[in-house]
């Protein structure tokens, strides 16, 4: 074990406990949470120390991390931005995959102030396409980027033809929350699900894809690309479905 960065995972949902077993193959590696089933589960089956802890409150979380080399957030969205406040104020590096609803660049000087790196929203998209886009845009002059994503269910189920991958909560958030894009050089705020067009792909048929709030700090850290835009795609008539859902 010498040499082994010691990081701990908070938050032991779906996405947090498959973080933890695959850090776990290489790191020592602990995960927190308030379900006393989740971490325990990960103990049994990877070796993944289990801390039963209420992530909802800074202070336990600032006392837990203490140990600990680097930190990642795997926290519902709400609770996010004060896990990452309080891991920053602990001078502790982190990755988080939250997705929550506040600006993060409103921790940038704190971060900066303590010496500490911390990288949000580092899932698929925001995250992957993030670091996609980053890579093009030093290698060429980009005037569009546009992001479509979708996590698809083998299986369709009537009504929704969905099934979440994350927090229920934060899914939700996909269909509520403004979604913010650049066009022409300025930011557009329109409401989620707008904007819909069918998408054709080989071997899954046709998608139907609307605006959602992802592309996050890319409006901020590349102001030089005039049209930035990400789409989440689903199955049709999923719009339908959950704009019922949604105004109701």
């Amino acid at each position: 074990m010498k040499g082994k960065s010691k990081i701990l995972v908070l938050g032991c949902g779906m996405v947090g406990s498959t973080i933890a077993a695959e850090l776990g193959k290489a790191h020592l590696v602990s995960c927190a949470d308030i379900n006393k089933a989740a971490p325990d589960k990960l103990r049994i089956k990877h070796g993944v120390n289990p801390l039963i802890a209420d992530l909802s409150k800074p202070e336990v979380i600032k006392k837990i991390i203490a140990p600990f080399d680097l930190i990642i957030g795997a926290v519902p969205g709400f609770l996010g931005f004060q896990m990452m406040k309080a891991v920053i104020e602990s001078k502790k590096n982190i990755v988080d995959i939250s997705f929550f609803p506040e600006d993060p660049f409103m921790l940038d000087s704190l971060a900066k102030k303590n010496g500490v790196i911390a990288a949000t929203d580092c899932g698929v998209a925001p995250g992957m396409s993030n670091l996609i886009a980053g890579y093009h845009n030093s290698k060429m002059k980009i005037d569009t980027i546009l992001c479509l994503v979708g996590g698809l269910p083998v299986l369709r189920h009537f009504p929704y033809e969905y099934k979440a991958p994350f927090s229920p909560v934060d899914v939700i958030e996909e269909y509520t929350r403004p979604a913010r894009y650049i066009e022409n050089g300025k930011m557009v705020i329109r409401e989620a699900l707008t904007d819909p067009e069918f998408i054709e792909f080989d071997e899954v048929g046709t998608l139907e894809a609307f605006n959602t709030d992802g592309l996050r700090t890319l409006a901020v850290t590349m102001p030089h690309i005039p049209n930035m835009k990400e789409k989440t795609m689903r199955y049709p008539k999923h719009i339908e479905y959950m704009r019922v859902l949604r105004e109701t």
